[in-house]
Protein backbone atom coordinates (compact mmCIF):
# COMPACT_ATOMS: atom_id res chain seq x y z
CA UNK A 1 0.00 0.00 0.00
CA UNK A 2 1.69 3.10 -0.84
CA UNK A 3 2.01 5.91 1.52
CA UNK A 4 -0.55 8.58 0.04
CA UNK A 5 -3.40 5.38 0.38
CA UNK A 6 -2.66 4.95 3.84
CA UNK A 7 -2.41 8.45 4.47
CA UNK A 8 -6.07 9.08 2.39
CA UNK A 9 -7.27 5.25 4.54
CA UNK A 10 -6.25 7.04 7.90
CA UNK A 11 -7.83 10.29 7.27
CA UNK A 12 -11.18 8.62 6.71
CA UNK A 13 -11.15 5.38 9.03
CA UNK A 14 -10.23 8.67 11.52
CA UNK A 15 -12.55 11.37 10.24
CA UNK A 16 -9.36 13.38 10.40
CA UNK A 17 -8.40 16.61 8.10
CA UNK A 18 -5.76 16.60 6.02
CA UNK A 19 -2.13 17.88 6.86
CA UNK A 20 -3.07 20.87 4.16
CA UNK A 21 -7.27 21.63 5.80
CA UNK A 22 -4.62 21.43 9.13
CA UNK A 23 -2.53 24.66 8.14
CA UNK A 24 -5.45 26.72 6.90
CA UNK A 25 -6.87 25.87 10.59
CA UNK A 26 -3.97 26.90 12.61
CA UNK A 27 -3.34 29.91 10.13
CA UNK A 28 -7.16 30.97 10.82
CA UNK A 29 -6.73 30.82 14.34
CA UNK A 30 -2.90 32.63 14.22
CA UNK A 31 -4.78 35.62 12.47
CA UNK A 32 -7.68 35.92 14.39
CA UNK A 33 -5.37 35.95 17.88
CA UNK A 34 -2.94 38.66 15.62
CA UNK A 35 -5.39 40.88 13.85
CA UNK A 36 -8.59 39.36 15.58
CA UNK A 37 -10.07 38.47 12.45
CA UNK A 38 -9.46 36.37 9.49
CA UNK A 39 -10.21 36.93 5.58
CA UNK A 40 -9.13 34.80 2.36
CA UNK A 41 -6.66 37.25 1.43
CA UNK A 42 -5.22 37.29 4.58
CA UNK A 43 -4.98 33.36 4.42
CA UNK A 44 -4.15 33.47 0.96
CA UNK A 45 -0.98 35.89 1.94
CA UNK A 46 -0.20 33.75 4.91
CA UNK A 47 0.06 30.76 2.94
CA UNK A 48 1.43 32.09 -0.20
CA UNK A 49 -1.88 30.39 -2.03
CA UNK A 50 -4.15 31.80 -4.38
CA UNK A 51 -7.40 32.98 -2.80
CA UNK A 52 -9.31 30.13 -4.97
CA UNK A 53 -7.45 27.90 -3.46
CA UNK A 54 -8.40 29.49 0.39
CA UNK A 55 -12.15 29.22 -0.60
CA UNK A 56 -11.77 25.70 -1.79
CA UNK A 57 -10.29 24.70 1.53
CA UNK A 58 -13.45 26.67 3.53
CA UNK A 59 -15.63 25.30 1.79
CA UNK A 60 -14.77 21.59 3.01
CA UNK A 61 -13.74 22.83 6.51
CA UNK A 62 -17.67 24.73 6.12
CA UNK A 63 -18.77 21.10 5.83
CA UNK A 64 -16.61 20.03 8.71
CA UNK A 65 -18.41 22.53 10.90
CA UNK A 66 -14.76 23.83 12.03
CA UNK A 67 -15.46 27.33 10.38
CA UNK A 68 -18.16 30.05 9.25
CA UNK A 69 -18.16 32.22 6.40
CA UNK A 70 -19.90 34.13 3.82
CA UNK A 71 -18.53 35.98 1.27
CA UNK A 72 -16.61 38.82 2.07
CA UNK A 73 -16.84 38.71 5.54
CA UNK A 74 -14.49 37.76 7.97
CA UNK A 75 -13.81 33.54 8.49
CA UNK A 76 -15.24 32.67 12.02
CA UNK A 77 -13.65 29.34 13.94
CA UNK A 78 -16.69 27.46 14.99
CA UNK A 79 -16.03 25.95 18.68
CA UNK A 80 -15.01 22.58 17.08
CA UNK A 81 -12.98 24.67 14.84
CA UNK A 82 -10.76 26.28 17.41
CA UNK A 83 -10.39 23.16 19.42
CA UNK A 84 -8.82 21.41 16.28
CA UNK A 85 -6.97 24.94 15.61
CA UNK A 86 -5.43 25.19 19.08
CA UNK A 87 -4.44 21.23 19.04
CA UNK A 88 -2.63 21.95 15.60
CA UNK A 89 -1.10 24.80 17.03
CA UNK A 90 0.01 23.10 20.14
CA UNK A 91 1.11 20.21 18.47
CA UNK A 92 3.61 22.61 16.12
CA UNK A 93 4.84 24.60 19.38
CA UNK A 94 5.72 21.49 21.16
CA UNK A 95 7.45 20.22 17.95
CA UNK A 96 9.39 23.49 17.19
CA UNK A 97 10.41 24.03 20.85
CA UNK A 98 11.72 20.38 21.21
CA UNK A 99 13.77 20.81 17.73
CA UNK A 100 14.93 24.27 18.50
CA UNK A 101 15.85 23.98 22.24
CA UNK A 102 16.73 20.35 22.13
CA UNK A 103 18.11 19.26 19.59
CA UNK A 104 19.75 22.55 18.32
CA UNK A 105 18.08 22.52 14.84
CA UNK A 106 17.91 25.92 13.46
CA UNK A 107 14.55 27.84 13.27
CA UNK A 108 14.22 27.74 9.53
CA UNK A 109 14.69 23.65 9.33
CA UNK A 110 12.64 23.30 12.86
CA UNK A 111 9.45 24.95 11.64
CA UNK A 112 9.46 23.27 8.29
CA UNK A 113 10.14 19.85 10.08
CA UNK A 114 7.20 20.38 12.44
CA UNK A 115 4.78 21.65 9.64
CA UNK A 116 5.65 17.86 8.44
CA UNK A 117 5.30 15.96 11.85
CA UNK A 118 2.20 17.46 13.44
CA UNK A 119 0.11 15.81 11.29
CA UNK A 120 1.03 12.31 11.86
CA UNK A 121 2.70 12.25 15.33
CA UNK A 122 0.51 10.09 17.70
CA UNK A 123 -0.32 11.51 20.91
CA UNK A 124 1.54 8.96 23.05
CA UNK A 125 5.08 10.08 21.30
CA UNK A 126 4.03 14.16 21.16
CA UNK A 127 3.81 13.35 25.03
CA UNK A 128 6.89 12.20 25.51
CA UNK A 129 8.53 14.71 22.99
CA UNK A 130 7.09 17.38 25.74
CA UNK A 131 7.98 14.89 28.52
CA UNK A 132 11.64 15.16 27.73
CA UNK A 133 11.56 19.01 26.61
CA UNK A 134 10.09 19.80 30.48
CA UNK A 135 12.60 17.04 31.49
CA UNK A 136 15.42 19.39 30.46
CA UNK A 137 14.25 22.66 31.12
CA UNK A 138 14.06 21.96 34.35
CA UNK A 139 17.29 23.90 36.12
CA UNK A 140 18.28 20.50 38.18
CA UNK A 141 18.96 19.21 34.16
CA UNK A 142 20.10 22.07 32.47
CA UNK A 143 23.63 21.02 32.61
CA UNK A 144 22.59 17.62 30.89
CA UNK A 145 21.02 19.19 28.68
CA UNK A 146 24.49 20.96 27.73
CA UNK A 147 26.36 17.70 27.47
CA UNK A 148 23.89 16.57 24.92
CA UNK A 149 23.88 19.34 22.94
CA UNK A 150 27.66 19.07 23.08
CA UNK A 151 27.45 15.42 21.67
CA UNK A 152 27.38 14.37 18.53
CA UNK A 153 28.00 10.72 17.28
CA UNK A 154 30.86 9.56 15.07
CA UNK A 155 30.03 7.54 12.18
CA UNK A 156 32.97 6.54 10.07
CA UNK A 157 30.47 6.04 6.94
CA UNK A 158 27.26 4.94 5.85
CA UNK A 159 27.93 1.03 5.95
CA UNK A 160 30.77 1.01 8.83
CA UNK A 161 29.30 2.73 11.95
CA UNK A 162 31.15 1.72 15.30
CA UNK A 163 28.79 3.67 17.12
CA UNK A 164 25.62 1.84 16.50
CA UNK A 165 23.82 -1.18 14.31
CA UNK A 166 21.68 0.96 12.61
CA UNK A 167 22.10 1.55 8.78
CA UNK A 168 21.66 5.42 7.98
CA UNK A 169 21.74 8.19 5.45
CA UNK A 170 22.51 10.92 7.97
CA UNK A 171 25.61 9.24 9.25
CA UNK A 172 27.94 10.84 7.24
CA UNK A 173 25.70 13.90 5.92
CA UNK A 174 27.57 17.07 5.74
CA UNK A 175 24.31 18.67 6.83
CA UNK A 176 24.27 16.59 9.65
CA UNK A 177 27.16 18.46 10.75
CA UNK A 178 26.53 21.50 10.89
CA UNK A 179 23.13 21.60 12.77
Amino acid sequence: MTKRLMTKRLMTEKKILTPSLEHYLRTIHELQKEKGYARVTDVAEKLKVAKPAVSNALKKLIANKLVDHKVYESILLTKKGEEQAINVSGKFSILVNFLTEILGINEEKAFLDACLMEHYISPTSLNRFLDLLRFFESKENTELLEIFKKYQRDCESDDNCPSCSFHCDVSTNEEYRLI
